[in-house]
C-alpha cells in the first residue's frame, strides 16, 4: 500500500540533500538507497532488513552536521510521517 505523504517527504528530502550535498555524493547515494528499502520494508512488512534501521538512523544523525533538516527534532517537525515510519518499524520488527 502506497502512501503519498511518505513518499512526498522523501522526495523533498532527497531534493534538499541533493542541493547540500550534490547528487553524485556517495552519502547522497547511500541516502537514497535507504529510503527506498526503508520504505519497500514498510509497504511490505518485511522483517529482514531491520538492520537497515540502524544504519539509516546513524546516517541521518551524520549528515545532520550538514543538513539542519536532519537534526533529530527539525527531523521529527519536518519530517513526521517519515519519524513514525521508522519508530513503527523498530517497534514492529523488533515484536
Amino acid at each position: 500500500m502506497k502512501n503519498k505523504h511518505l513518499e512526498s517527504e522523501i522526495k523533498t528530502l532527497l531534493s534538499n540533500a541533493e542541493k547540500v550535498l550534490g547528487k553524485a555524493s556517495i552519502q547522497y547515494q547511500n541516502l537514497d538507497y535507504y529510503f527506498d528499502i526503508l520504505l519497500t520494508v514498510y509497504e511490505y512488512n518485511f522483517d529482514s532488513e531491520k538492520d537497515l534501521l540502524c544504519e539509516l538512523k546513524q546516517l541521518l544523525n551524520k549528515l545532520s552536521e550538514k543538513m539542519s533538516e536532519l537534526e533529530p527534532q527539525q527531523f521529527e517537525e519536518k519530517y513526521p510521517r517519515i519519524s513514525q515510519m521508522i519508530d513503527s518499524l523498530d517497534k514492529y520488527l523488533s515484536e
